[in-house]
């Protein structure tokens, strides 16, 4: 490695970059850590070294730049994409370190985009956004207008990588150091010019990855901001039961008690202190309780629409519709005969009364007596 020349070691390192994310395994594992620190260190020298030979300048425009030299630019966002995974510390992975892991990311973004800016190849509204980033300040953007930009990054994306993929095949068919290393004549400016340009689409590239980086670096610092320490909790949860029973009772279960070959010992001390925890209860209780758990929470239904039809039927609550067809007869010929005594009995009192009319009370007295 250190035969190697600085342009050599670049490529090498870029190529275990992208060997460590596509290797698939999980990021908490102590092999994909490891692997992420070895390509930490690599980055973090070729930076000390292309810092050392003042590659960059301030006062030059992207025109003015080597073409050689452009790939460099993009050492820091490799640092800042490696930084945001990075999770051990001390040999020990853990997550207790991660915030400051997230803070030596934004570190790296904010140094590429300098970076790059000095070029002027930032936008105007990328300039705006890297201002309030170097200043501390929030990046606001109302849902709507947040939406919008994502879909116009994702395109703008979508259309880089697949010009990269094609400069890619493009430059396997050439040799590129050659091109830009000897002294070139006409047909190998051509060539030259498409390497640049596709250099200048790999920084886009990024540009654009870097916002979002950033964007989820401080989402995921606000998070951890947030987290609760789980052993300060824990030792105050013990001091307050501690100062509520000096004994040092717990409830908790201090013994497995799926054990086997187990013993009284194991269920209770000489003090009296349980040491498993239980519930006294009926089998109706027991099987409510089971209801509830591993039933769906409400009461549901135990037959049919058609069912219950059926047992009202057959308990006489309701009729069938041909029984009623079929005593339909029956019930006309009823309210006939009834009818028939009615008209019967309206006749004779309507004879009754003509009798009346025409016999006056008293007429059939011969003896006078007309009251």
């Amino acid at each position: 490695m250190d035969k190697l020349t600085v342009s050599e070691r670049f490529k090498r390192a870029v190529g275990d970059y992208e060997k460590v994310f596509q290797s698939g395994k999980r990021h908490d594992s102590l092999e994909f850590q490891n692997e992420l620190v070895c390509v930490i260190k690599e980055f973090q020298l070729i930076v000390q070294l292309v810092e050392s030979l003042s590659l960059f300048s301030d006062n030059e425009s992207i025109s003015e730049l080597n073409t050689a030299y452009m790939p460099y630019l993009n050492l820091w966002f490799y640092l800042a994409n490696l930084f945001s995974r990075l999770l051990l510390s001390d040999g020990r992975i853990s997550i207790d370190n991660k915030a400051d892991f997230l803070n030596s990311a934004k570190d790296y973004v904010i140094a590429f985009l300098s970076n790059v800016c000095n070029y002027d190849l930032l936008t105007k509204i990328q300039k705006q956004k890297l201002r309030m980033m170097q200043k501390g300040e929030e990046i606001v953007l109302a849902p709507q207008a947040k939406r919008s930009e994502k879909i116009e990054n994702f395109r703008k994306e979508q259309a880089l990588k697949s010009k990269i993929d094609v400069f890619h095949q493009l430059k396997n068919k050439m040799d590129g150091d050659k091109i830009i290393e000897d002294e070139m004549d006409g047909g190998e400016i051509v060539e030259d010019e498409t390497i640049r340009e596709m250099y200048l689409d790999q920084l886009q590239l990024n540009i654009l990855k870097a916002f979002d980086l950033f964007e989820q670096i401080s989402m995921e610092l606000q998070v951890l901001l947030n987290r609760p320490k789980i052993q300060q909790l824990d030792n105050s949860h013990q001091e307050v039961k501690k100062s509520q029973d000096p004994t040092g009772y717990t409830p908790n279960v201090e013994t497995n008690p799926f054990s086997k070959n187990r013993k009284i010992s194991d269920l209770i001390d000489n003090r009296g202190k349980v040491l498993q925890p239980f519930i006294i209860t009926n089998n109706n209780k027991r099987q409510e309780l089971q209801q509830r758990v591993f039933g769906t929470g409400q009461v549901l239904p135990s037959m049919s629409v058609e069912e219950y039809l059926d047992y009202e039927l057959a308990n006489g609550k309701l009729m069938k519709e041909e029984v009623k067809k079929g005593n339909a007869g029956v019930g006309d010929d009823d309210d006939e005969e009834e009818d028939s005594e009615n008209d019967e009995a309206q006749l004779e009192k309507r004879r009754w009364d003509d009798w009346k009319d025409e016999n006056p009370k008293g007429s059939g007295n011969t003896k006078g007596n007309i009251g």
